[in-house]
């Protein structure tokens, strides 16, 4: 499965990922760049009073693999 990552900078000066699965793996730097500012500017993720994602670090697309050995579930 392939999803996005949105890296940030808290206030508190933490990093913070913001995933996204399903996400248009046609967008480039200046499309996330804009959205992940939209999002840092809307203030919307907050915890005791310190704002999660408040200064857009990063962008990338993360592709996971997964290899099931063996499952027993639907026996």
């Amino acid at each position: 499965m392939k999803h996005l990552e949105l890296t940030f900078q808290s206030e508190d000066r933490k990093i913070k990922t913001f995933k996204l699965n399903y996400a248009n793996e046609a967008l480039g730097v200046n499309e996330l760049q804009g959205a992940m500012n939209r999002i840092a500017a809307l203030n919307m993720f907050e915890r005791d009073g310190i704002q999660l994602y408040k200064v857009p670090v990063a962008a990338r697309y993360v592709d996971t693999n997964t290899k099931t050995i063996f499952d027993t579930r639907n026996k």
